[in-house]
C-alpha cells in the first residue's frame, strides 16, 4: 500500500522510528501530560462540568474530573502516547530538549522532594597529573558562596560531589571544611576576593592550603590537610561551582600573577603546577552531563562494528 488518496495526496510524516526518549524526556512527557489534563479540567470546570462515576454529557458530568494520579491507567497511556509523539517529532527535525539545570534533582533527594543544582566540575585534564614534585595554584573565590577546590584524581567522575568519594581532597571555604569521603571542620571562611593556595607535596605525601598567604590549620593544631595519601595516577588541580558562583582558577602559567606564591609556595620549594606548560592547559568541565556505558553486542537498537584501516 502506497498509501495514496484517490486525489493523488500521499501522507509522507517524518520518520521517527530511529528516536528513542531518554529518562528525563520521558520525565518531560509525564508533565505535560499531567499539565494537559489540568488545563482540560479547568476548561470543563468553567464550563459547569462536575464529577460523576458514570459520563453524563447532557447533565454535564465527566468521571475523568479527578486529580492526574487518580485517572486511569488506559486514559494517562492515551494522553502519554500523543505527547510522547510530539516529542520525539521535536526531536526528529533537530531540537535539542533537556531539563534545565534548576530542576536536576540533587543527589540523595527524596523522590518528591525538593530539587537542588549539581555543582559544576572543572579539573585539569588527565594527561596533566602530576606524580612527583611539589606543587602549587591559586583559587580566588569571586562570590562568597559554596565552591569547592583543592587536588583530584584523574578518574574523577562527574556524577559524585566533590569529596565525597576518595578521588578528591579539597577546601570548601564557604563552611570551612576539609572534604575527602566526606567533610569536616578545617581553617576558616573564606570571603568574597581571598584567594586559597593550593599546595601538594608528592614525596612526602601530603596537602595543604593557605587563605592569602596564610595556612590554614586544622582543629588538631596541624597545618597539613590530608597525608599519607596513595600517589598513584597522580594528581589534578579540581574546584566546584555551586549556582550562581563564580571562582578564579589559576595554574600559574605565568607566575606574575600568582598572588602568594612568593609568601607560601617559593620558599617551600614548591613549582606553580603549570610552570612548564607552554600551550594554555584543557579544562575538563562537567555538568548534568550524560554518563556513558559500554554497548552492549546484543543491544536491540544500536549495531557494534568494528572498522579496518
Amino acid at each position: 500500500m502506497g498509501y495514496t488518496m484517490s486525489n493523488g495526496y500521499k501522507p509522507a510524516p517524518l520518520d521517527l522510528s530511529h528516536v528513542r526518549l531518554t529518562p528525563a524526556q520521558l520525565t518531560l512527557v509525564d508533565r505535560l501530560a499531567e499539565n494537559g489534563h489540568n488545563v482540560w479540567a479547568r476548561d470543563r470546570v468553567q464550563q459547569g462540568w462536575t464529577y460523576s462515576t458514570t459520563q453524563d454529557i447532557k447533565n454535564k458530568r465527566n468521571p475523568r474530573l479527578v486529580p492526574y494520579n487518580l485517572l486511569d491507567e488506559g486514559t494517562k497511556a492515551t494522553n502519554r502516547e500523543s505527547l510522547c509523539q510530539a516529542v520525539r517529532t521535536l526531536l526528529g527535525y533537530g531540537y535539542n530538549i533537556e531539563p534545565p539545570d534548576q530542576e536536576t534533582p540533587s543527589q540523595g533527594a527524596p523522590s518528591g522532594g525538593p530539587r537542588a543544582p549539581r555543582p559544576r566540575l572543572f579539573r585539569a585534564e588527565r594527561g596533566s597529573a602530576v606524580r612527583s614534585g611539589k606543587w602549587y595554584f591559586e583559587f580566588e573565590a569571586v562570590t562568597p558562596g559554596e565552591m569547592r577546590v583543592g587536588w583530584a584524581r584523574p578518574g574523577l567522575r562527574p556524577d559524585t560531589e566533590l569529596g565525597a568519594d576518595d578521588m578528591a581532597f579539597v577546601f570548601n571555604g564557604h563552611r570551612a571544611q576539609r572534604w575527602h569521603v566526606g567533610g569536616e571542620s578545617f581553617g576558616r571562611p573564606w570571603q568574597a576576593g581571598d584567594v586559597v593556595g593550593c599546595l601538594i607535596d608528592l614525596g612526602e605525601c601530603h596537602m595543604s592550603f593557605t587563605l592569602n598567604g596564610e595556612v590554614l590549620i586544622g582543629d588538631g593544631g596541624s597545618e597539613v590537610a590530608f597525608r599519607d595519601f596513595d600517589v598513584g595516577d597522580g594528581f589534578v588541580p579540581v574546584c566546584s561551582l555551586g549556582l550562581g558562583q563564580e571562582g578564579h582558577l589559576n595554574l600559574g602559567q605565568d607566575v606574575g600573577t600568582l598572588r602568594y606564591f612568593g609568601i607560601c609556595g617559593l620558599q617551600e620549594g614548591y613549582e606553580p603546577f603549570a610552570i612548564n606548560m607552554k600551550r594554555p592547559i584543557a579544562l575538563w568541565f562537567s555538568h548534568s552531563l550524560p554518563q556513558f556505558v559500554p554497548v552492549p553486542p546484543e543491544h536491540p537498537q544500536l549495531e557494534v562494528r568494528g572498522w579496518g584501516g
